[in-house]
């Protein structure tokens, strides 16, 4: 009788325990987004999947050549000024997020998006085509650009101290 008494209180105890952590929680705001209707917001430097803006590429192959998993394909047709850009994929089936290819792009096409929930039910749909097979070749000189209106001069970067002063005025 002893034994069942102690059992009984050892029940009500853990049971108070497990009460105490619950409550404890009730009132601290939850942690956890209802994705997909609510999206985490990603840091600046997060490294999401790599965005290509094919009107800065100039198809020079510094980036296919640095990957060290092989998952950028370019190819282009022509020589020097006459030099076409014919394709530009990404197999994110092998890329490993590294970087590589955005910190040597000398244009500045390649950049790390905030995108991370590309979920797709067949692999082959992660082979990421940046070129329409239907459009026209794309120019890769930059003078043969200009001549036919496809060049975008690059973004110039704000000072780190002006960010912030915007955003205190928008506030």
């Amino acid at each position: 009788m002893v034994q069942y008494l102690a059992d009984i209180k050892d029940a009500l105890w853990s049971v108070a325990k497990g009460m105490r952590v619950t409550i404890r929680h009730i009132y601290k705001k939850p942690v956890t987004l209802q994705y997909p209707d609510e999206r985490q917001v990603m840091p600046e430097r997060f490294r999401g999947f790599v965005h290509n803006d094919m009107t800065k590429c100039d198809s020079c192959n510094i980036c296919a050549k640095l990957c060290p998993v092989d998952c950028i394909y370019i190819e282009s047709v022509g020589k020097a000024k006459d030099r076409m850009m014919t394709r530009y994929a990404i197999d994110y089936n092998k890329c490993i997020w590294c970087s590589l290819c955005t910190e040597n792009c000398h244009t500045g096409s390649i950049t790390m998006s905030h995108d991370y929930d590309h979920a797709v039910y067949d692999r082959k749909s992660l082979v990421y085509e940046f070129m329409d097979p239907t459009e026209q070749l794309i120019p890769c000189h930059r003078q043969t650009r200009i001549d036919m209106g496809w060049w975008v001069e690059p973004k110039e970067e704000k000072p780190a101290g002006k960010a912030s002063d915007d955003k205190g005025e928008e506030s």
